[in-house]
C-alpha cells in the first residue's frame, strides 16, 4: 500500500493542465507509475449517467485501494483509515480518523460525500442553474476527495487538491461525452470550486506580505486563456464558480429542511 494520497501529484496543476488531462505531469511529480495506470483506467471507464456517477463516489475501485489498503469490517461496513496530510506534523493526542468512504469530518462537514452532493444539487437549482447543468457540477466536484482525503492536524479529515484531481478526471470523462464548450465550462468551475474560499479573499501575500489580487491573476493569468480570450465564456465561469462556491455547503446540524434537501437533491440526481 502506498499509504498517502494522490494530494501532492495535483499541487501545481493549472486549469490547461487539468483540461488536458496529460499524465506526463502526474509522472513528473513523482506518481507511481501502477497509481497512473490505475487513474488512467478510470479516466477511461466513463460512467453512463449522473446517477452512475454518484455511485462512483463510494466505489471502492483499485486505486482508492492502492492509498486506503484493505478495510476491517464494522456493523457490516468497510473502514478505512485515512492516513495524516503528507508532510504536516500532526500534533500529539491525534489519531488517524477511521471510517467508510465517503467519510467527512471536519469542522465544515457533518454530511457523507453523497449527503452533500443532493444538498450541493438542490441548492444550485435553487440558485437558478439549469438543472441538467447543477447535477453534473455537483456529483464530479468532488469525485477526487476518495484519492485525497487525509486525516488533519485537528483530527479531522481534509482534502488538498481535490478540485484539481476532479477536474482532470471530468476533463477525460466529458471530452467524449460533451460539447467541448459545456465541457470546459464544467471543468474549470470543478477546478475553481474552491478558490473563492482558499484564495480570492486573500489580500497580502502570506509570505512576503506584498498585496495580491489572486481572484485578478486567475482571470487574466488562467482563465482567460483557456477561454481563447473570450471575454464573455470567462465571465460566465467566473460568475458560476461564485454561484457554485456559495451554494457548496457544509451540514454542521442535520435539520428537517436540510434532510428535506439532501432527499431532493438525491431524487434529482437519480432521475
Amino acid at each position: 500500500m502506498e499509504n498517502k494520497t494522490l494530494t501532492h501529484f495535483f499541487r501545481n496543476m493549472t486549469l490547461a493542465e487539468a483540461w488536458e488531462g496529460n499524465f506526463d505531469s502526474l509522472i513528473q511529480a513523482g506518481m507511481p507509475t501502477k497509481q497512473a495506470g490505475l487513474l488512467w483506467d478510470i479516466c477511461q471507464s466513463i460512467p453512463e449517467s449522473p446517477a452512475a456517477m454518484y455511485e462512483f463516489l463510494v466505489e471502492k475501485d483499485p486505486l482508492f485501494r492502492s492509498i486506503y489498503g484493505i478495510g476491517q469490517f464494522h456493523d457490516g461496513k468497510e473502514i478505512f483509515v485515512f492516513p495524516f496530510i503528507v508532510g504536516k506534523t500532526i500534533p500529539e493526542g491525534i489519531q488517524e480518523v477511521r471510517g467508510p468512504i465517503g467519510t467527512q469530518t471536519s469542522k465544515y462537514h457533518h454530511e457523507t460525500i453523497q449527503q452533500h452532493i443532493g444538498l450541493v444539487t438542490v441548492n444550485l437549482v435553487d440558485a437558478g442553474v439549469p438543472k441538467e447543468l447543477a447535477v453534473m457540477l455537483a456529483v464530479l466536484h468532488d469525485i477526487g476527495k476518495k484519492y485525497t482525503s487525509a486525516t488533519n492536524k485537528v483530527g479531522g479529515i481534509c482534502a488538498y487538491n481535490h478540485g484539481e484531481i476532479s477536474a482532470f478526471i471530468t476533463g477525460h470523462w466529458l471530452r467524449r461525452t460533451f460539447d467541448e464548450r459545456k465541457a470546459k465550462e464544467i471543468v474549470a468551475v470543478i477546478y475553481g470550486h474552491m478558490l473563492p474560499l482558499n484564495s480570492w479573499n486573500v489580500t497580502t501575500h502570506w509570505r512576503t506580505g506584498e498585496p495580491v489580487d489572486f481572484r485578478r491573476d486567475f482571470y487574466e493569468g488562467e482563465l482567460l486563456s483557456y477561454c481563447d480570450n473570450d471575454t464573455a465564456f470567462a465571465d460566465r465561469i467566473m460568475s458560476l464558480i461564485d454561484t457554485f462556491s456559495e451554494c457548496d455547503e457544509g451540514v454542521s446540524e442535520f435539520t428537517p429542511i436540510i434532510l428535506e434537501k439532501i432527499a431532493r437533491g438525491q431524487k434529482l440526481i437519480c432521475e
